[in-house]
């Protein structure tokens, strides 16, 4: 522990520096010269309420952790613990049974990353339902859906919402043992403990005692037990214990649970509880999630333009992971040669590791996409969010209809693409659409009014070709 009170001195005498401001410093962490305890990755500092805590997570955390890093190789966070829940937790401990020093120090809980929580979950109509269970979950273990299975394709962010699940729970309950985990590292710690070469007798058992001990059970990419029979087996004994205890199992993978190439009787347990499903992001909710990581990656959002949030949403849509890689290489980019946060800057850093489908597409086109849905919401009153929503009344239905057909005539934008800049709308839909507007044209006067116009609206800039009529 001296070890960890000597690196939060160090962080503190950082913050005093940074700060600056000697009244505030002392205000702030005048009071916090010991750390109260380390646990499941986190550095935990005694704050005197509820306040102080609020003020120095909403303020300072970041920076606390950031300066963190500079100091330990390994992933480690500082979290807030109020001297209420201090008192609370030395009353508990008599009644806590907690896992034996010798245990904990082979079988360990990944640590929780710290920015994975609630609050910098983007949703929308891809992963609102695993969101809302998620949630629903964390605010009431083991009585909503249990296990609670989250699946979908690599990087949407499955682990994400497991992680935040974890943080909630710790958050409010500093007693539970969460323990989380991997497939992969669960075999690894089985073989581990049964690996008669490098084991002592009691490996099998501390083993046991150790995931059986949780409160919490949170198991990234099941799928990897695949082929691994012996630790399907363990799984299973683990899984009955734990579920037979109330104990919450939250658990992810690529796939849904009868999918998997796992024992028949497992695939069964997973089925016990709630499946919910996690789809790629529209490209509405790319643009939400490009939004809410900007703000982490530098201090002035509004530096970067609408249109280069446009540029990386259309050209990044497999998953979110690839997404977010996309805006930090274009961050570090600019930083890295003091250069502004511009549409060009952007194309200049990303444009590489763009697919060659993508780029047979005019990078430009996103201007002129933004201002067809401007020019069209403008015209008819209708918000952009209700053209790209899911509402089915007839004016908003026809509005929409008018939006597809521009952006196919103006633009001959994919029928796919058009799809997914109108909310994740499929082919046939899309075609509809275009289909109908054309013959309401030749039937319709006023139909081929509110075309005219909106065309001459939008094709203002000589920049705008008309690509067919």
């Amino acid at each position: 522990m001296e070890n960890y009170n000597s690196i939060w001195l160090t962080v503190k005498n950082k913050l005093a520096d940074v700060l600056k401001d000697e009244s505030t410093f002392q205000n702030t962490f005048g009071d916090i010269n010991e750390v109260y305890k380390v646990n499941n990755g986190y550095i935990y500092l005694p704050v005197n309420g509820q306040l102080d805590k609020y003020r120095i997570e909403k303020f300072h955390l970041e920076k606390m952790n950031n300066f963190l890093k500079e100091l330990v190789s390994e992933k480690m966070s500082f979290k807030l613990i109020t001297k209420e829940d201090i008192e609370k937790e030395k009353e508990n401990l008599e009644k806590k049974v907690f896992v034996s020093p010798d245990s904990t120090d082979k079988f360990k809980s990944r640590t929780l990353r710290p920015e994975y929580t609630f609050e910098n979950f983007v949703t929308g109509e891809a992963n609102r339902e695993a969101f809302t269970f998620s949630t629903k979950v964390a605010d009431s273990p083991a009585n909503t859906a249990n296990p609670l299975y989250i699946f979908g394709d690599v990087g949407l962010g499955k682990t994400h919402l497991m992680t935040a699940i974890g943080h909630f729970i710790l958050d409010n309950d500093i007693n539970a043992n969460v323990i989380f985990t991997t497939a992969q590292q669960y075999t690894e710690d089985y073989f581990a403990a049964t690996n008669k070469k490098n084991r002592d007798c009691d490996s099998l058992e501390e083993f046991n005692n150790f995931y059986r001990s949780a409160d919490v059970l949170l198991v990234d990419d099941i799928q990897f037990l695949k082929d691994k029979v012996k630790t399907q087996e363990e799984f299973f004994k683990l899984f009955e214990y734990l579920h037979e205890k109330n104990k919450q199992i939250v658990i992810t993978s690529d796939r849904p649970a009868t999918e998997l190439e796992i024992m028949d009787r497992l695939k069964s347990r997973f089925s016990w509880g709630i499946p919910v499903d996690i789809r790629k992001p529209n490209f509405e909710l790319r643009k939400s999630i490009l939004k809410k990581k900007l703000a982490f990656l530098i201090s002035d959002p509004s530096c970067v333009g609408d249109d280069v949030l446009t540029f990386i949403a259309e050209n990044f849509d497999e998953n979110v992971r690839e997404l977010e890689g996309a805006l930090r290489r274009f961050v570090s980019y600019c930083v890295a040669f003091n250069i502004p946060f511009s549409l060009e800057n952007a194309k200049s850093s990303l444009t590489s590791i763009i697919s060659k489908e993508k780029q047979t597409t005019s990078t430009s086109d996103s201007v002129i996409i933004e201002k067809v849905k401007t020019v069209v919401s403008t015209y008819f009153n209708v918000s952009v969010r209700d053209i790209v929503g899911s509402s089915r009344k007839q004016e908003i239905a026809y509005v929409r209809m008018v939006t597809i057909y521009l952006l196919r005539t103006i633009l001959n934008l994919p029928l796919k693409k058009i799809g997914e800049l109108l909310g994740g709308r499929d082919h046939a839909t899309i075609a509809h659409s275009i289909d109908k507007i054309a013959n309401s044209i030749e039937t319709d006067v006023s139909v081929k009014q509110d075309i005219d116009i909106l065309r001459q609206k939008i094709t203002t800039n000589k920049w705008v070709i008309h690509l067919s009529t």
